[in-house]
């Protein structure tokens, strides 16, 4: 082979060696440039639909505010008949209103109650009172 032709056949594949490494170096900017919107937009997305979820959940629920008050316990009541009247969605069970209601009041159990004795007792109201 002629030098000419050694020198002509280095410089094509030269030529084609930087092509080649050009292209390649392309391809990863492309690519990562389309993996970051990809996950720019999943990101996104994400972030729409959580926001969504919180303010429907925030517009769902009703505020309401606990207050206490001061009931007597009439002949004949029991701390399960004082529960059922003022127990409401806040409490899972009667028994949870009630064991409340023990411990506000440093009863030592359901039966200690006595007519004429008061009681404070907790209520949930959607109105604030100053």
């Amino acid at each position: 082979m002629r030098t000419e032709d050694k020198e002509q056949l280095r410089i094509v594949t030269e030529r084609d060696y930087r092509n080649y490494q050009w292209k390649m170096k392309r391809q990863r900017q492309v690519r990562f440039y389309v993996l970051g919107m990809v996950l720019a937009a999943v990101l996104l997305a994400g972030i729409i639909f959580s926001f969504r979820v919180l303010v429907t959940r925030a517009q769902d629920e009703e505020i309401s505010y606990k207050y206490y008050a001061s009931i007597q316990v009439s002949y004949g009541e029991s701390l399960w008949s004082i529960a059922e009247t003022y127990q409401d969605e806040h409490y899972d069970c009667i028994q949870d209103y009630m064991d409340e209601v023990i411990h506000i009041n440093h009863l030592r159990n359901e039966d200690d109650l006595t007519a004429g004795q008061y009681l404070i007792v907790p209520y949930y109201s959607s109105e604030y009172i100053k």
